[in-house]
């Protein structure tokens, strides 16, 4: 199985070590891939619009398409960890997206699969990347009948 997790994040990782530490333990279920983005052409076109800014992610993010796709967006299903747990089981490649400071554009979010919200509270893309880790691993031990869930 393999995961691609796709974010449009300015500045460094605080929860590089994490992240890291949820890729090796999660490595018996799957190959996860953490792909970061930013550049000068996201960087100007947020200076200048939302609807710049979305065009900017389109423009990287259409070609990640792969799999199973998941967007992660504030009006997205909310879900329970065992909910969350059956997505891992819906295909052998899943791609997660986390927009950039302006979320996700309209025309991205018709392209996938399925939306979730990660929670009611707003947060931080840094905070919902790592979020996003700890319940995929959960998840894997939910459908492995680990105790980790426990």
């Amino acid at each position: 199985m393999e995961i691609f997790i796709h974010t449009i994040q300015k500045g460094s990782d605080v929860f590089r070590d994490s992240i890291e530490e949820y890729i090796k333990m999660s490595k018996k279920y799957a190959k996860i891939s953490d792909n970061i983005y930013f550049n000068d052409k996201i960087a100007k076109a947020q200076s200048k619009s939302k609807e710049d800014a979305h065009l900017a992610y389109d423009n990287l993010y259409f070609s990640k398409i792969n799999g199973f796709c998941v967007g992660l967006d504030e009006k997205g299903k909310k879900l329970n960890s065992f909910e969350f747990a059956k997505i891992l089981e819906k295909s052998s490649k899943i791609s997660f997206f986390i927009g950039g400071a302006y979320g996700l554009s309209e025309n991205f979010k018709l392209k996938m699969d399925m939306l979730i919200s990660l929670s009611s509270l707003t947060f931080a893309h840094k905070i919902a990347k790592i979020v996003l880790y700890e319940q995929i691993y959960r998840g894997f031990c939910i459908n492995a009948n680990h105790p980790y869930h426990k």
